[in-house]
């Protein structure tokens, strides 16, 4: 199968799924359309994340001997999502809502992603300790890390990956052996701040001043997330 048609199929198993999940707890569904990147497994860039993110992150060989391909996704909110949480100290009840529902759906839709690849005949497995912190703020699967080697975007100053769809959403990813074309890995530069110094939107709108042009304060946001539990 192409690369194109591989990845339109899987678009297609997560709107179904993620509609039907929805309809099945009688709640909207709260995503726009996915976008889907096909990673090489056997990318140098995974094993650089030992370096880039931290020394304890996986490849996707830890998790699936002999992985020829990782399927990264995004699930953008739909904009009043992200745009209702803009302000305040603490996030807003939709905001923490379609997070939680988010993450619940995952597990269960990137289980499903996996069940259909094996049904073609090819063995795959979905991550699922990426929720594991390491040394407080590092994660042993970063699925932003992934979707980037994925083609899927390129981060902002803010440590978010900047998308076609924005930035506003949940990625998650499916390790398979099964062979296809691969994205390359999105190297263009989309933050405007990166580019040539204008907006800088995020950092004037990060409350403990986490976000500069100068980096990213990790264990100042980590702090903040913690007090909003």
């Amino acid at each position: 199968m192409s690369m194109d048609g591989f990845k339109e199929e899987l678009k297609g198993w997560i709107v179904e799924f993620s509609q039907r999940y929805c309809a099945d707890r009688g709640v909207e569904p709260i995503w726009r359309e996915p976008l889907v990147g096909l990673a090489d497994a056997e990318s140098p860039m995974f094993p650089e994340l030992k370096v880039i993110a931290h020394p304890s992150h996986k490849v996707p060989q830890d998790y699936l001997p002999g992985a020829k391909t990782v399927v990264s996704y995004f699930l953008p909110f739909r904009p009043a999502i992200p745009d209702n949480n803009a302000g305040g100290r603490l996030p807003t009840k939709e905001w923490a809502e379609a997070y939680k529902l988010t993450n619940s759906m995952a597990k269960d839709l990137s289980r499903h992603i996996a069940e259909r690849i094996i049904e073609k005949g090819h063995r795959a497995v979905a991550p699922e300790d990426f929720t594991q912190i390491i040394d407080r703020t590092y994660s042993c699967w970063s699925q932003r890390h992934v979707a980037r080697i994925a083609g899927l975007g390129n981060f902002g100053i803010n440590c978010m990956l900047i998308t076609d769809s924005g930035c506003g959403g949940r990625f998650f990813s499916v390790v398979t052996d099964m062979p296809c074309e691969h994205d390359a890995p999105d190297l263009r530069e989309r933050c405007l701040y990166k580019i040539d110094g204008s907006c800088g939107r995020c950092a004037r709108a990060c409350i403990v001043g986490a976000v500069s042009g100068e980096g990213f304060d990790r264990d100042a946001c980590e702090d903040q997330c913690n007090s909003n539990i």
